[in-house]
């Protein structure tokens, strides 16, 4: 089998020089806390226990490879030959850090040194819920795009929303197809060269948005980098669909319902979600109340109890 990477994102919201770094900025910052605000940068041990997770049900992973601003997770173990922390500085022009906006630091995850060609990619509140095999995520060397599909263009004004009309917008000008899609929101698979050919196209929109250290609407959203290999005839596209809530009430009475790919944010109902369906794959976006974080955290600790070969022994 050919070997495939992990790569995560991750920072630490709690940390102090983290936090001078961030505020120093702040006057460039939009003025939304969805965008700017703890939640999006908090650090609840998500990424530990998803490598719990990958250890479980996805040990044919090569190597994982830890994206990040001067910050190593407390708890892991770099002694552990098969992960690497690369920071931000090796893999992206000295002048446009420290960046917040994980936007645009995708831009270059294929730079990281020793990359495999086939890869995946992660935030660290992404998990791997059941087993599963390297042929979920590619088909020979073709990777699997998986990505949500609506029947028009829907007139939201939020940031995300806006920044995937521009890379729909670029898609169009190249093969002159303009459709609404939106990522699943799970774990994804690349190719390095894809990436880079779909880098290498449309260089000077990138480049553009190099100054932006926070979100923007200006961005250019991940969506073009499965997209425009799927035009480009190097990936196959999978259009990801949610069961309906006739599936899930009435349906799920008399047969068994699937959710492959389940998100939600941290509450009670995501965490009986995830029990019911047992998803291959499943993410838990952070809630503003830390009372539901640490209930995350408890119930994370309950799937995936026993510590991987990524941590220290402590």
């Amino acid at each position: 089998m050919d070997k495939i990477d992990m790569v995560y994102l991750w920072c630490d919201g709690n940390d102090p020089a983290f936090q001078a770094r961030k505020n120093q900025y702040m006057n460039v910052a939009p003025n939304d806390d969805k965008l700017v605000g703890e939640r999006r940068y908090v650090d609840n041990d998500e990424l530990k226990y998803s490598l719990r997770s990958l250890e479980k049900y996805a040990p044919w992973i090569n190597h994982v490879y830890i994206v990040t601003d001067r910050q190593i997770p407390k708890w892991l173990d770099l002694d552990y030959k098969k992960v690497t922390v690369v920071d931000h500085s090796e893999i992206m022009p000295k002048e446009i850090i420290p960046v917040f906006n994980s936007v645009i630091i995708e831009y270059f995850l294929p730079l990281i040194p020793n990359l495999s060609e086939k890869f995946l990619y992660a935030n660290d509140d992404m998990f791997f819920g059941a087993p599963i095999t390297s042929d979920y995520f590619f088909n020979g060397d073709r990777p699997i795009v998986r990505l949500r599909k609506s029947k028009s263009l829907p007139h939201k004004k939020d940031v995300a929303s806006k920044a995937t009309r521009v890379s729909m917008s670029l898609l169009e000008g190249t093969y002159n197809r303009l459709e609404w899609y939106r990522l699943h929101h799970n774990i994804d698979s690349y190719t390095k060269s894809a990436f880079l050919d779909t880098l290498a196209r449309y260089h000077d929109s990138f480049v553009l948005t190099y100054g932006n250290r926070f979100r923007t609407e200006h961005d250019v959203h991940r969506v073009i980098f499965g997209l425009d290999a799927v035009y480009a005839d190097k990936a196959d596209l999978e259009i990801v669909k949610h069961p309906s809530i006739f599936e899930r009430k009435v349906l799920s009475l008399f047969k068994k319902v699937t959710w492959d790919n389940l998100i939600g944010n941290e509450s009670e109902k995501t965490r009986q979600n995830i029990l019911k369906y047992k998803p291959k794959l499943f993410c838990i976006n952070s809630n503003p109340d830390s009372a539901e974080r640490e209930n995350s955290r408890r119930f994370l600790n309950s799937l995936f109890p026993e510590p991987s070969k990524f941590e220290k022994n402590i």
